[in-house]
Parts: C-alpha cells; structure tokens; sequence
C-alpha cells in the first residue's frame, strides 16, 4: 500500500511526485468510465427490449388477424354445407315420399294400370290372364334402340294454372309381354301431402286409347296450353297420332 503525503499541491508517493491535479483526474476518470459503459449497456438493452416488445405485439396481431379469417372461412363452409345438406334432403324427401312427387306419381299410376282390365286388355292380356292376377308391367321414360338404356328419366312437366295450383303433366311407357302401351296423366298438387289425378290414359298404337280416369275434357293442359297437340307431346310425337 502505498504512502501518500499532501504538501503544497502535490502528491508525494514512493515512486515520485505527482500533480495533485493530475492525480486527481486520473481518479475521476477511472471511476466515471465504468459507469458510461453501464450506462450505454443499459440504453442500448431498453431499445432492444422495446424493439422485440413492438415485434411481439405485431406477431400477435397477425396471428390473431389469421385465426380470426380461418375461423370465419371455416364458419361460413360449415354453413354452406349445412344448408346444402338440408336443401337436398328436402328435395329427396319430396320427390320420393311426397305424393305430389314425380316418383310417387309414376309408382301410384304404374300400381293402378296393373289392376285396370281395360288397361291390360289393350296391353294384350287375355281374360284368363287378368283373372289370375299378379301381372307385373316394365315401366319406363323413353324407348331406345338398346334396351340395356330403356330406363330413361320420366317425361314430366310442372306448372302453375290459373287456379293458383300446380300442374304436373306427365309421359312414360308400360310394356307387358305382348306389346307396349304409352301413358298420359295430368294431376294437381292440392297440397304437400295430397294429390288430384285429372286423367290418366293408356294408348297402344294400332288398338286404341283408354281412360283409366277422367277424359280429355277435363285436361287443364289441352285446354289451355295445348300440350297434346297433333303435333304430339310438347311438339314431339308419340306412339299413335289417331284422335279419339
């Protein structure tokens, strides 16, 4: 340890004479240097945290901006599938339960030209045969070339009349073991669950035409659109063009 001995502004120590000033200024300089560095340190720590604090909350803005879209993206899908799911059991349940349905129409007449003897005479069943029961006809929508390919969609037109009601006019084909008969209907929805048949006729080209019920006269369709006109079935012809 070193002897220091203040005389007349001077530092005397073992190793000389120093300026008091000097010495002085060395002190002061050697302990305000360390606390620069610290200083400088730590403001350059504070800018660095605020910085990452700045990213941080950015990152998690974005990060909720994109769960929030993904969220919404995924609402809206589920919706869309949810409805489009309801729509089209909708349409199934109507079309094969409601009886107002082109399915169910088709099933009901077909059932009733099974059990009509005047229908299946013109079909070319014999007295016998019809007594016996349990014929069974082919029912289809068109006839083709190919009869791999006979099974067709089921001619049929909707519309409402001037009675506010809707309409289903309706064309499709029996076929029995001796020939083939082309059938005509018209019926009205009175509602979702009930059903009006207005005519229903079976016709075989060379033998004749039937009504299983009503007649022609009591067609909204001939009256008024004119659907089975000479020119045939919506402009196309079917089977025979013979009026009654």
């Amino acid at each position: 340890m070193f002897r220091l001995i203040y005389k007349r502004n001077q530092l005397i120590s073992a190793n000389g004479v120093l300026p008091f000033s000097r010495a002085i200024s060395k002190r002061l300089l050697s302990s305000t240097v360390p606390l620069l560095q610290t200083s400088s340190t730590s403001s350059t720590e504070n800018k660095s945290t605020q910085k990452r604090t700045a990213q941080e909350k950015v990152n998690r803005f974005i990060y909720h901006v994109k769960a929030g879209t993904r969220l919404l993206l995924s609402s809206w899908l589920i919706i869309l599938a949810g409805g489009a799911t309801v729509v089209t059991t909708y349409l199934v349940a109507t079309e094969l339960f409601s009886p107002s349905g082109e399915t169910s129409t088709f099933n009901r007449v077909v059932n009733l030209i099974e059990k009509d003897e005047k229908a299946l005479k013109l079909l070319g069943y014999s007295d016998s045969e019809i007594q016996e029961g349990g014929i069974r006809l082919k029912a289809y929508g068109g006839i083709s070339p190919d009869e791999w390919t006979r099974n067709k969609s089921i001619q049929a037109t909707k519309f409402t009349g001037k009675d506010e009601k809707e309409h289903m006019i309706m064309r499709f084909f029996v076929e029995s073991s001796k020939t083939i008969g082309v059938v005509n209907l018209e019926a009205i929805e009175e509602n979702f669950m009930e059903q009006q048949l207005v005519y229903v006729s079976v016709e075989v080209k060379g033998k004749g035409k039937c009504y299983l019920i009503g007649g022609p006269q009591l067609s909204y369709a001939q009256r008024n659109l004119n659907v089975f006109s000479s020119n045939g079935f919506l402009g196309v012809k079917w089977g025979n063009s013979k009026k009654d």
